[in-house]
C-alpha cells in the first residue's frame, strides 16, 4: 500500500471514528498499524521542518489517535518489584 493509499483510508476511517473498537480488522486496521510501522522505523514523520515551517501530516497524526481507538489497555509487564508491594504493573494501549 503506497503512502497515498494509507492516507486515504486513515482519512476515511477517520471521518467514521465513531464506529470504530478494539474488534475492527481489515483495511482500516491494516492502515494505521502500516502507518505506525513506518514512524516506528522513521520512514514516516508526523511533522517534517520545511523552508516554510513545520510541515504537519495530518493523517499520520490522525492514525496515532485511531490507534487508541482500535487497541485496548494492556498490562506492560517488566516494571521494578517493590519489596513491600509487589512487582510493579503499567497499562498502556500503545504496545512497547
Amino acid at each position: 500500500m503506497t503512502d497515498a493509499d494509507l492516507a486515504a483510508t486513515i482519512d476515511a476511517a477517520w471521518e467514521d471514528r465513531e464506529r470504530l473498537t478494539a474488534s475492527t480488522r481489515g483495511a482500516v486496521r491494516d492502515a494505521v498499524e502500516a502507518a505506525l510501522d513506518g514512524l516506528d522505523d522513521g520512514t514516516l514523520r508526523v511533522a517534517e521542518k520545511t523552508a516554510s515551517g513545520w510541515q504537519v501530516q495530518q493523517w499520520l497524526k490522525k492514525a496515532v489517535l485511531l490507534s487508541f481507538r482500535l487497541n485496548d489497555m494492556v498490562e506492560i509487564p517488566g516494571g521494578p518489584t517493590d519489596p513491600e508491594r509487589g512487582a510493579s504493573r503499567w497499562w498502556d494501549k500503545v504496545p512497547s
